[in-house]
């Protein structure tokens, strides 16, 4: 029997720490061949070419629809869409995956879905139900074209159901973002020596670790919530005596301007560095080690929680996504900051609190549960052939 040719798309750094545990457990199964499609992101030198962390795994990519730096612009997200799923049906016809499996909500993953819809591919989505404010939209686009659904939570698999979805067709597994952070080690100390010398940080000491992503086509709001996260950092740097590290954003539209504003604020203090991109073992490493993690990345209410590292969330990016004890809201106003991470870092007894607190999204073994099911499940037209269930009024 041939093996079934799962592919897995991938569209950034991030998404990609979270699916290599899949990635492993279906390379290891038995009559089971994925293959990985990378594709935006990773292909920008902005966000530092990260298609060299798939191959460093030991895959063979196949590469879709660079990210335009040039074109920071929101109609450049919805040109990114259709290139996506242009190259992907052109592909296609000649040779089609048996599955193709995507994470949540990018504007890469909605492309791809709507080539798979249309190019009878069964399509599975990690992540299903979430909710958070900037990217409802896609994410939900996508699970309506979904035939297989993998919600994280079971909030999320509730709001599935009640949208229709056929119960079949969900699976409540847990996110792979904790197999992730569990499978990630401490690091030792000559890896942060080895860190900090390449960073040009001090990571042997406390240090703020801060990743803000844009809100697209919401200018204001992006600015403010980026100033509040800086001169919040800013001032409890200076009063704690703490070191700060800062990541490029996502490839959202609107990034070219916040890489543009950490390269300036970053710049003014040796105390501050900024980078590109980190490997997924050394995120997670420094997310271990860090005082805090601020801003408004999906981590902080994910990975972060299995972790037992505080985060202090800031503005409305992350607005209706579940978040554990280990979060911290705060407004984009620079007081709000202040005031969350000076309750943070004065609580002495916190981390150890918060690593005995469950998070809401599972037990870390996500990973075999999803792997089963892609590698079971009937590939046949009932599959494809999906509709909503009628909810009696």
């Amino acid at each position: 029997m041939n093996p079934r040719r799962i592919a897995v798309l991938t569209g950034c750094r991030s998404d990609y720490g979270l699916l290599r545990p899949l990635l492993r457990e279906l390379t290891a199964a038995e009559g089971c061949e994925p293959e990985v499609y990378a594709a935006a992101g990773h292909l920008a030198p902005s966000r530092g070419m990260t298609i060299e962390l798939v191959e460093a795994d030991g895959f063979a990519p196949r590469r879709l629809a660079p990210l335009d730096d040039g074109d920071d612009a929101p109609a450049a997200m919805a040109e990114l869409a259709g290139r996506v799923t242009r190259e992907l049906a052109i592909l296609w016809r000649r040779e089609r995956p048996e599955m193709l499996v995507v994470l949540g909500d990018r504007v890469e993953v909605l492309g791809a879905a709507t080539a798979a819809w249309y190019c009878r591919v069964p399509l599975a989505q990690l992540q299903a139900g979430d909710l958070s404010r900037v990217d409802d939209g896609p994410r939900h686009a996508v699970s309506r074209l979904a035939h297989l659904l993998f919600p994280a939570t079971a909030a999320a698999r509730r709001r599935l159901l009640a949208w229709g979805e056929d119960p079949r067709r969900v699976h409540l597994t847990g996110s792979l973002a904790l197999d992730h952070a569990r499978a990630c080690r401490e690091l030792d100390p000559e890896e942060t020596a080895a860190l900090s010398r390449r960073l040009g940080l001090e990571l042997g000491e406390p240090f703020l670790l801060l990743v803000y992503h844009p809100l697209p086509g919401e200018t204001e709001a992006t600015r403010r919530g980026l100033e509040a996260c800086l001169e919040g950092c800013r001032r409890t740097a200076e009063e704690y005596g703490l070191g700060c590290l800062a990541l490029h954003p996502n490839a959202d539209a609107g990034g070219r301007d916040v890489i543009e504003r950490l390269r300036r604020w970053t710049a003014r203090d040796p105390r501050r560095a900024l980078t590109a991109n980190l490997p997924p073992q050394e995120f997670v490493g420094l997310l271990r080690r860090c005082a805090c993690l601020v801003g408004n990345s999906s981590a902080g209410l994910i990975e972060a929680s299995v972790l037992g590292v505080p985060v202090v969330n800031v503005g409305g990016r992350q607005s209706g996504r579940e978040r554990g004890a280990n979060v911290f809201d705060a407004s984009d106003r620079p007081e709000d900051v202040i005031a969350r991470l000076r309750e943070v870092l004065e609580d002495a007894g916190l981390r150890r609190r918060l690593t005995r607190e469950p998070s809401p999204y599972g037990d870390g073994a996500a990973a075999p549960r999803i792997r089963r099911i892609l590698c079971e499940v009937a590939l046949d037209d009932d599959l494809l052939a999906k509709t909503l269930v009628d909810k009696k009024p």
